[in-house]
This record gives structure tokens, sequence and C-alpha cells, in this order.
């Protein structure tokens, strides 16, 4: 151990570094909608509203990607493809 970082300090790293490789976002955000849509950030927040609306879901909810594709009638791997 000579500056701090045990062998097994450093493996850690190097696997959490591959899980956050693989990692994807289950939640929308408003720039999200804007990508996928093309759409002004004030409509964007205009239809995350709407989708909550629709979805019964409180002010402090997350619409998830998949909700946005369902509600949009979108394919989700194609939505994906472009936000990740």
């Amino acid at each position: 151990m000579k500056h701090g970082l045990s062998i097994d300090k450093v493996c850690n790293i190097s696997n959490n570094h591959k899980i956050n490789e693989q990692m994807k976002r289950i939640v929308l955000h408003t720039k999200d909608v804007m990508i996928v849509t093309g759409k002004s950030e004030r409509y964007s927040r205009y239809l995350i509203k709407k989708m909550k609306e629709h979805y019964l879901k409180e002010s402090h909810h997350y619409i998830t990607i998949k909700e946005f594709c369902d509600y949009l009638g979108l394919d989700a791997d194609e939505v994906e493809k472009v936000l990740f």
C-alpha cells in the first residue's frame, strides 16, 4: 500500500466504474423531452405536467421514460438510443 490505495480498493473503484457505465436513468427530465420532441423548454414542462395528471402523480413524483413513451406512443428502444 504505497499511495494509500490497497489492491482491493483499486479493484472496487474499477468495478464501480464498470457498473456506472451500464446504469441508465429511468426518470425523465425536461431536457430529455426537448431532445426527443424538438419542442421548447416551456412546452416540455407543460407536457410533463400533463403526463403527471394523466398518470395521477403528485407534483414531486417523476415520470419514467417508459411512461413518456407509452403516453406519446413512441418506441422505448428508439428513445433510449437518442437519450443515451
